[in-house]
């Protein structure tokens, strides 16, 4: 009789404890919003809801490249514009200046604004981000791309690197326009042959500078085609890094949030059970027989 005794308190205590953890575990889980408080509660979930969380983070970081590579594009797209801008109304300039019935002072007026739209031009070469790194110099952010030369030269001093990006696990993308790509030492020329022309009233020279000057303007509209892809697959990938964090987002939260009217029910029926267990166990254990034996 005393070890069915002793067995009955081992056998209801254990019962109590076990009880008591689960409400606490509940409570705790309750607290935290998560399905499990440590990992050692379950190692191969604690393990998957890490996996998920680094790939969250991962998409993070290829959000915020996607978004300083787009703020940089639309930094070229600007000064490509510009640029496009600059010839356009050289081209306009050639034109006018072409017509045999000008004066010359008239000529020399047209060719003042050229001169000033040759400055223009080696401005927004050496344009810069808002962080006052130059676009087209390649890896040289932090000197001009062009410069005039002891000759009096226009000439493109950058280097020829790629600035790559990674936007996904497995895509890495060039994101820059290298000057040597957007302006050439013939399109200066061409501006400058025009210049002189109209300054000097040498009409042969400014007709002969209206198709090198339009050769130059359509030139840069294959810029602006490898600059619109690269803005539309930077759109795209955008688009597809919302989508894969929404579904890793939702993924993790099914394996780590607490299902809190699950765990509120789970917690009522452990705590009436355990209030159940321990008052069965002290009335029986207040029996006279229990008493005798003790």
């Amino acid at each position: 009789m005393k070890i069915s005794t002793a067995q009955f308190f081992k056998t209801n205590a254990e019962a109590l404890s076990k009880g008591q953890y689960s409400v606490s575990d509940l409570q705790a889980k309750l607290g935290s919003g998560k399905q499990i408080t440590s990992t050692s509660q379950d190692v191969q979930k604690a393990n998957l809801i890490s996996r998920f969380e680094s790939n969250i983070l991962s998409q993070k970081i290829y959000k915020e490249n996607i978004e300083v590579a787009m703020t940089r594009l639309t930094s070229e797209e600007t000064a490509l514009t510009s640029i496009t801008e600059v010839f356009q109304r050289a081209s306009e300039l050639a034109i006018l200046g072409a017509n045999g019935t000008m004066a010359a002072e008239d000529r020399a007026v047209l060719g003042a604004e050229v001169t000033e739209l040759k400055k223009e031009l080696i401005r927004l070469g050496n344009s810069q981000d808002i962080d006052g790194n130059y676009l087209f110099g390649g890896n040289r952010i932090e000197s001009p791309p062009f410069s005039v030369n002891d000759q009096g030269v226009t000439q493109y001093v950058g280097d020829y690197s790629r600035l790559s990006i990674r936007v996904s696990d497995s895509r890495t993308m060039d994101i820059n326009t290298l000057g040597s790509e957007l302006l050439t030492p013939e399109d200066f020329a061409a501006i400058e042959s025009l210049e002189a022309g109209l300054i000097s009233n040498n009409l042969a020279d400014v007709r002969s500078s209206i198709d090198v000057v339009k050769t130059s303007s359509d030139r840069l509209s294959v810029s602006f085609g490898r600059l619109g892809a690269r803005m539309a697959t930077l759109n795209s990938q955008s688009q597809l890094q919302e989508d894969t964090t929404v579904r890793l987002e939702t993924l993790l939260s099914g394996h780590k949030d607490l299902d809190y009217a699950k765990a509120i029910t789970e917690l009522s029926q452990e705590s009436l059970a355990l209030q159940a267990l321990h008052a069965s166990f002290t009335k029986i254990s207040q029996l006279s027989l229990f008493n005798y034996l003790r």
